[in-house]
């Protein structure tokens, strides 16, 4: 065989020699698209929207049934600057008429609308702990007589910021039920 043979000289000849030259390129795979997201992404989207949603629902319903706190703040501000200080006895009346209203609000069905005198400022005291007994033992006795007197001693911004507290802080009749079925099933029952 000579190397001037016409048959192995040609160029299929030298790929038939070389088996490199009969490899083809390499082929990659189509790139990964983003659309449909792999079944974790979906796991993720439902539970972020279900988080949102829960939340969402939480605020509402908190603003919902704290809607007449709001109320009565804004009363009690109004009533505070209508009255002048010459006032003292319309402001008393105006403001036990207004913790009144606001208690029947948040106790439906737990308040008894019939208390009056020293039980009356002793709920009051009971049912907000940060008002410190003052309704009944400090500047919120001026809730008992004051309305009746014609010119009343008491200390006005002192009132008014009891009965601001007691609205903001008390605990009304769904935070009552929370905490009673915390204490029986700490108990047991």
């Amino acid at each position: 065989m000579n190397a001037q043979d016409p048959k192995l000289s040609t160029p299929q000849a030298s790929q038939a020699a070389d088996p490199l030259a009969q490899l083809q390129d390499i082929h990659l795979p189509p790139e990964i698209g983003l659309w449909p997201p792999a079944w974790g992404w979906w796991l993720l989207a439902t539970l972020l929207i279900v988080c949102i949603g829960t939340l969402i629902f939480l605020v509402r319903r908190h603003q919902t049934r704290n809607a007449y706190r709001t109320l009565a703040l804004k009363e009690l501000n109004r009533i505070h600057k209508h009255y002048s200080l010459e006032q003292n006895a319309e402001y008393l009346q105006e403001v036990s008429i207004l913790l009144r209203r606001t208690a029947l609000s948040g106790f439906t069905s737990q308040f008894n609308a019939s208390l009056k005198g020293g039980a009356w400022l002793e709920w009051l005291d009971q049912q907000c702990p940060k008002a410190q007994q003052q309704f009944s033992k400090g500047v919120g006795e001026a809730l008992l007589t004051g309305p009746y007197q014609k010119n009343p001693e008491f200390d006005r911004a002192k009132l008014h910021k009891l009965c601001e507290i007691w609205i903001k802080e008390h605990r009304n009749q769904s935070q009552q039920t929370k905490k009673i079925k915390t204490k029986q099933e700490a108990k047991g029952v």
